[in-house]
């Protein structure tokens, strides 16, 4: 009966770590995605479409092709806003968002700190940082779907599609 439990145990381990590397290797692939934000004090409702690239030196360029259309650039330096419409471009160091938990694992990868953070439920992952709480729910091997309250307290949903 010990036997059982222990192979049990380290079976389920294993799937959980399996399922973490797939997660890590999501942000690998091309990817488009609608972000639905929620303002529940007004009942205003926002969405944004666009595109999720890796390139092959590890930088990531997220387009944003509406409502308002911009390119976010994400390298070891900080992040560069390109708005297209006003044709700007804003820097961000890298130091101003180090504790922000998505851009970490979208840009890093879940390290094993990260890792130690992670519950599973049973809809997918839930992290816990800075007394913040992300839900990460693969839909399928294609779709993943991240839900958090943002600085603002506004409920926001990202679903991610592999093109």
């Amino acid at each position: 009966m010990r036997k059982l439990f222990l192979t049990a145990l380290l079976i389920s381990f294993n799937t959980f770590s399996l399922a973490l590397d797939e997660f890590n290797n999501f942000f690998s692939n091309k990817l488009s995605f609608t972000q639905t934000s929620l303002n529940s004090i007004n009942s205003d409702l926002n969405v944004s479409k666009g595109t999720f690239i890796r390139n092959s030196d590890n930088t990531i360029k997220i387009e944003i092709k509406e409502p308002f259309r911009e390119i976010y650039t994400i390298d070891g330096n900080g992040i560069k806003i390109h708005d297209l419409e006003f044709d700007q471009i804003k820097k961000i160091d890298k130091k101003s968002f180090e504790n922000n938990l998505i851009l970490n694992i979208i840009q890093n990868g879940l390290s094993s700190e990260l890792r130690e953070k992670i519950q599973q439920s049973e809809l997918g992952y839930i992290f816990i940082d800075n007394n913040k709480t992300f839900y990460f729910e693969f839909i399928n091997k294609n779709t993943l779907q991240v839900r958090f309250k943002d600085n603002m307290e506004i409920e926001n949903l990202i679903k991610f599609t592999k093109i």
